[in-house]
């Protein structure tokens, strides 16, 4: 049996799966639309790695269930994370997550992690489901995560009771009412059609070219941000100016 091949994450696969009737569309409009995006959908695709994600704006949800990922990696250049599921792929480790400093929701299950370290995990959390890898078989694996995530609230699809965390040595956390954890949307794909194939030369070239076009468009984004703040500054010191002189007559 022929093994199916991997691919990695491209623009053109992003756009395909997130973005309606990109057949047509200019650079422009592609990377403007792009950079808008907050639930990204890339599950299902054969992907073998986590990269080219910089061309994403502020991301709150990415779906990355069911490829064939070996590991957690480049995923800082989404700071605003909250929902991330990679549940069904073949990564052993849980690493590079701490600096998703907002993630609540984090599905890593039906993967092939032996044992972890509690401190790799966000102290964000609140759902986490670990069900289907070897580490759920280690005694004190429920203990290390409720010490290490005093906001988790469910666990593996179980709600994590006042009991269980005074056994684990915890101090009772009180509840939050207030706070709403994400519910994890429907896996159903939008149906979305995929216009006819373009060839790979030309997918390529028109990554190249949105790639720009979004460099381009932070690039000016940090501009305005960085004329503004000299302009406050210039004010600033034009009153300060204004003042002394005044005083001195």
């Amino acid at each position: 049996m022929v093994a199916e091949k991997c691919q990695k994450i491209s623009v053109s696969l992003i756009a395909r799966r997130n973005i309606i009737k990109t057949v047509g569309r200019s650079s422009d409009d592609m990377a403007t639309q792009l950079l808008e995006l907050s639930h990204v959908r890339l599950d299902r695709e054969k992907i073998s790695e986590i990269d080219n994600l910089d061309c994403l704006g502020p991301v709150t949800h990415l779906y990355l269930q069911k490829n064939q990922i070996t590991r957690i990696e480049n995923l800082e250049v989404l700071p605003k994370l909250k929902f991330l599921t990679l549940a069904d792929n073949k990564i052993t480790k849980v690493e590079n997550l701490k600096i998703l400093t907002k993630l609540q929701f984090l599905d890593l299950s039906d993967n092939l992690v032996k044992d972890f370290d509690e401190g790799e995990f966000p102290a964000s959390l609140i759902i986490l489901n670990l069900k289907g890898n070897p580490c759920t078989h280690l005694v004190d694996y429920k203990k290390k995560l409720f010490v290490a995530l005093p906001l988790l609230k469910q666990l593996n699809g179980q709600d994590i009771t006042r009991e269980e965390r005074l056994q684990a040595g915890c101090a009772a956390v009180e509840s939050d009412s207030d706070e709403e954890s994400d519910d994890q949307e429907e896996e159903e794909e939008k149906n979305i059609s995929v216009e006819s194939k373009q060839g790979s030369l030309h997918q390529h070239c028109n990554d190249i070219l949105v790639r720009a076009k979004i460099r381009t468009l932070k690039e000016e984004q940090e501009h305005k941000k960085r004329m503004e703040e000299l302009e406050n500054i210039r004010k600033l010191h034009s009153q300060e100016l204004s003042s002394k002189t005044s005083s001195r007559h």
